[in-house]
């Protein structure tokens, strides 16, 4: 969907210290995307803080660029909401580190 709107796209991004999720830009703002996926929505905050924290250490928004960059958290709840299993997956937050 990202390529369809006009941002260039790259999953698995490789760093010198590791893999970012997902990279889109267009000509003038990069960002990096990390995903976590959990099964209860109380755990979105240790999420949250768990994935910044690999941002951060791992360095992934550190670039040889002139484009502004913005790292962002993406925590996916999925979990099966009934006897039937039927999945639920909801976006339950989205945060700029």
């Amino acid at each position: 969907m990202l390529q369809i709107i006009g941002f260039n796209t790259y999953t698995e991004y490789q760093t010198a210290l590791g893999r970012s999720d997902l990279c889109f830009e267009d000509d003038k703002n990069l960002y990096i995307c990390e995903f976590k996926v959990i099964k209860k929505i109380d755990k979105v905050q240790s999420k949250i803080d768990e994935a910044k924290s690999q941002i951060r250490e791992k360095k992934y928004s550190l670039r040889i660029s002139d484009k502004k960059v913005t790292a962002l958290v993406v925590i996916i709840i999925n979990e099966n909401k009934s006897k039937t299993n039927t999945a639920f997956r909801e976006v339950a937050a989205v945060e700029a580190v």
